[in-house]
């Protein structure tokens, strides 16, 4: 309860008894506790520690070969379903293990995050400028992941909107899988440390959070979280205890992967 009346008192965004956006209140909420831990003048913070990724970009121009670089700070990924047209051409390998195998046109969460890595041409009407030479040139541009956080927090973008539907729900179904091994999809960047994971990247699924209703302003948010090897169920004031197939057959909203430590020797005597 005090924690709902902080919320309600320091954003007007978040009144009571009003259908909210989930991803919208994790980004104040992550955003608002950054704010209030990190020292003034620093360059990092523990938010950036627990959850901090960097979105990387390179482009390249073609006549002078200059490569241009911005790197934006994350806290977790927001990452948009693919097209219709899209869907089922991920190999179905990295990332997953097994069982975790789909079917047809069935997205999983490996093809959302295409949208955050790709590569692709500044070309025709959308030449990219060049600063050294101070002209719209053709160039290669590059975004990938990096960074190796120890909870990865993944937010999907179903609230969209259109002129056909106006503001709709993207009902479609992700499949995700409990472990994830995220080697591939995230680089090690900058903040490269020497742990048990150093040249891999595993994490487990911890919990996941699903929505239901027609639409993203009329339904009812819900909440699988594990403790251990059991997972339990949150839905308001009630909890009870559920199987791990029927976590894995909801339809997610926000998924939280933490990072899986590798056993070392000692362990396994």
């Amino acid at each position: 309860r005090f924690f709902v009346n902080a919320v309600w008192k320091h954003s007007l965004l978040f009144g009571a008894r009003k259908q909210q956006d989930a991803n919208e209140f994790l980004n104040f909420y992550l955003g608002r506790v950054d704010d209030e831990l990190k020292p003034k003048d620093a360059t990092t913070s523990v938010m950036m520690d627990l959850f901090g990724l960097d979105q990387y970009q390179e482009v390249q121009c073609d006549e002078c070969k200059t490569v241009t670089k911005r790197t934006e700070p994350l806290l977790g990924l927001v990452l948009s379903l693919p097209n219709e047209s899209d869907v089922g051409v991920t190999d179905g390998k990295a990332g997953m293990t097994d069982g975790d195998a789909v079917n047809g046109n069935d997205i999983h969460l490996l093809d959302c995050f295409k949208s955050l890595q790709a590569t692709g041409r500044f070309v025709g009407e959308n030449q990219f400028y060049c600063d050294i030479c101070q002209a719209k040139k053709d160039a290669e541009w590059r975004v990938t992941l990096q960074r190796r956080p120890q909870s990865l927090l993944i937010s999907l973008r179903r609230t969209l909107w259109n002129k056909e539907k106006g503001l709709h729900k993207d009902k479609r179904m992700v499949k995700f899988p409990v472990e994830l091994d995220a080697t591939d999809l995230l680089e090690v960047g900058k903040t490269k440390v020497p742990d048990e994971d150093f040249e891999g990247c595993h994490y487990k699924l911890a919990a996941v959070v699903s929505h239901s209703g027609s639409t993203p302003i009329v339904g009812h948010y819900i909440c699988y979280a594990r403790n251990g090897n059991k997972w339990f169920l949150f839905n308001d004031s009630s909890v009870t205890s559920v199987m791990e197939s029927s976590v894995l057959d909801v339809q997610p909203f926000i998924l939280l992967y933490e990072r899986r430590e590798i056993p070392s020797v000692n362990d396994e005597i």
